[in-house]
């Protein structure tokens, strides 16, 4: 049985298995995938992170890089993740997907694909936006529009001819929006409440 069992590989699985590692803590981090499965697999190919680089002040893998100021693209916080994971030899168990978890006399029973588990504390270290949430009128619109969500979307060549609607004024929404409009598409952004803070104010 482990003491802890982290599922997730992402910034916040491995940065609780950093802490967890600096106390001596048995415990193993499960990822359906490879580390960052997220971010390799439901971001587009130009996807780039909207908080600058120095901010990136995970434990132990502080942004030493020579442009603070930019902003790192998705293979690059890929990398910087995966070289964070062997920095302190986090301990994964990669392509273990977790299928169930009950409470049990123990602790937690975790099933998975690789067989059943035992831990006395689970942390949940997975996100909560794994599924993309469609507005209810979207199953009635025209089968010849094509639906695409932010997860599955790549670059404007995959898409068919023609204007393009993006709704949602997000991270996701603006980046995909000014991917759209440099590629020469015809784009309406659709706009919400979503808050807007600017990066420099008067120069600063």
């Amino acid at each position: 049985m482990r003491d802890v069992v982290i599922i997730g590989a992402g910034q916040a699985g491995l940065g609780i298995s950093y802490c967890l590692k600096q106390q001596g803590v048995d415990h193993v981090i499960l990822e359906k995938g490879d580390i960052g499965r997220a971010w390799r697999e439901d971001r587009w190919d130009s996807f780039c992170l909207v908080t600058p680089n120095w901010t990136i002040t995970l434990p132990g893998a502080e942004y030493a890089g020579d442009n603070p100021g930019g902003f790192m693209d998705r293979d690059d916080f890929v990398r910087h993740l995966e070289a964070w994971a062997k920095s302190f030899d986090a301990p994964l168990q990669t392509h273990t997907e977790v299928l169930s978890v009950n409470k049990s006399d123990a602790g937690f029973k975790l099933e998975t694909s690789a067989g059943p588990m035992e831990a006395q504390r689970v942390v949940l270290a997975c996100a909560t936006y794994q599924h993309p949430r469609m507005p209810g009128f979207a199953a009635a619109l025209d089968p010849g529009i094509q639906q695409v969500d932010a997860a599955r979307y790549r670059a404007s060549a995959a898409l068919p001819p023609g204007g393009v609607l993006v709704v949602g004024s997000g991270q996701s929404g603006c980046q995909i929006a000014e991917e759209l409009n440099r590629a020469g598409r015809k784009t309406a952004l659709a706009v919400g409440d979503t808050g807007r803070l600017p990066r420099r104010y008067r120069g600063r």
